[in-house]
């Protein structure tokens, strides 16, 4: 197991001129503990080969007395060394990435032992948070943020139960608010109790919540370039959504069952989300911020076709590969403008250096927006 996101430093002028920053060295703040005991723990929300995400209450997370709804990111029983370790890591590594409104976010970390408690709990709360673990013993929790409504993954068209993420109140809404003075799209608040539907919003997608979806996930990913953070599985299946239409990028991976999942093809000793992977990630298994805006022009894709899964009637075979080597695009989705599918096309450049930055992916969508 590895967490898929990883923490760069660059070593020379060119984009693949880099090294892997090796958090095993790191030392772990213990500001970030949360007491073990405090953790009761309910269903399973997904499992995959290395761990689970459990759902579990939180007591006392924010405040004495509160209780919070929390996933719970935790490895398989007896996981070897390697594993422990590679959690860890990722631990450590979120706690340096920081937080940001479009990025799942770390509140905290049980890695010391005690008693859990194991009932079901099936209590609505108001915020949220989502765990990792290591072993019995050792729980590292990723703590997120949710409320007591349903959210979904933009992968597909219908809800799912589970990876419920901070709803934001006031809910955040995509509204452009014209300033002369200034080449920024602001975004003005809407309160939920007065302006928002609850059924509409999460019901009704208008072509402006697409872009607003496109937007946030670039904010999400400027951010984490910002901090040398390379995602390397940017995809819907790792976007999420709440009340709001607020969106979060987030890596489950380590709930996921990738030995059954078709987005993910055996290559070599591993099995790789194909589809989404840009050429030089492929061919010569280079990751870097560009691999990513590549994977974004994907994700695109997936967002203005309303989940249809890219490359449709394709099969990822040797045509495919060099398919993608000759440089084909896939065609314009049906809910794109041509400026949107532009921008796919500007993601999807051969050379990597052609690619746009997402800074300048934000700059160009909030235009759009602006325009919508």
């Amino acid at each position: 197991y590895e967490s898929q996101w990883r923490m760069i430093q660059m070593i020379g002028p060119s984009d693949n001129e880099y090294i892997y920053i090796d958090f095993r060295e790191f030392e772990y703040d213990i500001k970030w503990e949360f007491p073990r005991e405090n953790l009761e723990f309910g269903q399973v929300l997904g499992s995959g080969a290395f761990g689970k995400v459990v759902n579990a209450t939180a007591y006392g997370i924010n405040n004495a007395g509160d209780s919070v709804q929390v996933a719970v990111k935790m490895l398989k029983e007896k996981p070897d060394a390697s594993e422990k370790d590679a959690l860890m890591s990722e631990l450590k590594m979120m706690t340096h990435i920081g937080s940001h409104e479009n990025i799942v976010n770390l509140l905290g970390a049980c890695t010391v032992s005690g008693k859990l408690k194991l009932r079901k709990s099936s209590k609505d709360t108001q915020s949220f948070v989502s765990l990792t673990s290591f072993e019995k013993s050792h729980v590292c929790v990723q703590l997120l943020g949710s409320s007591n409504c349903s959210c979904f993954s933009l992968q597909k068209s219908l809800y799912v139960e589970y990876y419920v993420i901070h709803c934001v109140k006031p809910l955040t809404m995509c509204r452009p608010l014209q300033d002369g003075n200034s080449p920024e799209v602001q975004y003005k608040i809407k309160d939920a109790s007065t302006d928002v539907d609850e059924e509409e919003d999460f019901n009704v997608l208008t072509f402006e919540d697409l872009l607003c979806f496109s937007y946030q996930v670039a904010k999400g990913m400027e951010f984490l370039e910002s901090k040398s953070c390379i995602h390397r599985d940017l995809a819907a299946r790792n976007i999420l959504v709440t009340h709001g239409k607020v969106v979060k990028i987030c890596d489950f991976g380590l709930a996921r069952d990738v030995m059954n999942d078709s987005n993910y093809i055996v290559r070599g000793n591993a099995r790789l989300p194909v589809k989404w992977m840009a050429p030089e990630s492929l061919f010569e298994r280079t990751y870097t911020m560009k691999s990513d805006v590549w994977s974004y022009g994907i994700l695109l894709w997936e967002i203005f076709s309303l989940g249809v899964n890219p490359y449709p009637g394709i099969q990822v075979d040797t045509n495919f590969y060099k398919l993608i080597q000759s440089g084909f695009k896939m065609d314009q989705p049906y809910y794109a403008t041509k400026d949107v599918y532009s921008m796919m096309q500007s993601c999807w450049a051969l050379d990597s250096r052609k690619r746009p930055s997402f800074s300048y992916l934000v700059s160009s969508l909030a235009c759009q927006l602006a325009e919508a």
